[in-house]
């Protein structure tokens, strides 16, 4: 799909902005740095943000380029540094800065809590929001992206994502999910080297990654989306924005989204706390008609409602 230009006052720094749906926003979306990483003149940066030496600003992204006529600057967690916020006030006094939490708070990032203004902290986990006392602002989705429910002659389940300790829950439930009826595609990108994890895995992990594009390519195929999320999480992932905007059903292991404004259980199945499913139960939800989801969803779930957000 094409990109959608943006209003040139609103500008995005997220670590990767060629993954994901973030082509689709090229215009305000920019890479944190101007360098290549890894890199010698990357090590050097390095140095001077461990020794909290001057210049470090020099070698920031394009992103600079647009800071005087900016009215928002969004600094995603994956993709802020220290200083970053400062640097932008300093060049352009009026400009609103925000952090935003699109993932947990973690030993990778709970250092980014430091940034100067609390107040503009936002963060899409309700827990986290209440622990470290952030602004809540929800996942979001391009609502350009959105597909219609198609029915499929087969009830098929695609899963890709990185291992984090998901391999052996997911590998005990696709006996399962197929005994249900499903046609399951689970691929799982795992770096254990282990022969004996491998090969106890071996059919459901893969050493393939897919660009974004490949992967809504194969989403196509499927009318089952599966979403677990890594231990801890309770924040909404982008398989649930997916199946919201592509119109697929959902099997997911997030107990909290039954507390959100489009939770439907006939398309929402929300596994057990502990233990298995029954194949009964999802071959039950499986035989309900999908319900569209209604435009107030498709909205408020859209990129420039999450935009809206940081009021």
């Amino acid at each position: 799909m094409e990109h959608i230009k943006q209003p040139p006052n609103i500008i995005i720094v997220f670590e990767k902005p060629d993954l994901y749906f973030f082509p689709h926003y090229s215009d305000i979306v920019f890479a944190p740095f101007g360098v290549p990483q890894p890199g010698f003149r990357y090590l050097v940066y390095k140095i001077l943000y461990l020794f909290h030496l001057p210049c470090r600003s020099l070698f920031w992204g394009s992103w600079k380029q647009h800071i005087k006529t900016a009215g928002k600057v969004i600094l995603f967690d994956y993709g802020y540094q220290r200083g970053m916020e400062r640097y932008i006030r300093r060049v352009n006094p009026d400009c609103d800065v925000c952090l935003f939490f699109w993932n947990r708070v973690s030993r990778y990032n709970r250092r980014h809590l430091r940034f100067s203004d609390r107040e503009r902290i936002y963060s899409t986990a309700p827990d986290d929001c209440s622990r470290y006392s952030l602004r809540y602002n929800h996942i979001f989705y391009p609502k350009e992206f959105f597909t219609p429910w198609r029915p499929f002659p087969q009830d098929r389940l695609f899963f890709l994502g990185a291992d984090k300790g998901r391999a052996p829950y997911i590998a005990s439930l696709k006996p399962v999910l197929e005994q249900s009826g499903l046609v399951c595609d689970i691929r799982i990108v795992s770096d254990m080297t282990s022969p004996e994890y491998r090969r106890q895995f071996q059919d459901i992990l893969t050493s393939h990654r897919m660009d974004y594009q490949e992967y809504l390519q194969e989403l196509t195929k499927c009318n089952v989306l599966l979403d677990i999320s890594q231990k801890g999480q309770s924040a909404l992932t982008m398989r649930v924005m997916e199946a919201i905007y592509l119109s697929k059903k959902l099997i997911t292991g997030n107990q909290n989204v039954t507390d959100y404004d489009f939770y439907d259980p006939d398309n929402i199945y929300v596994l057990p706390k502990s233990g298995l499913p029954s194949p009964d139960e999802i071959r039950t939800f499986l035989e309900k008609p999908f319900r569209p989801y209604p435009e107030t969803v498709l909205e408020q779930y859209s990129f420039e409602n999450w935009i809206g957000g940081f009021d």
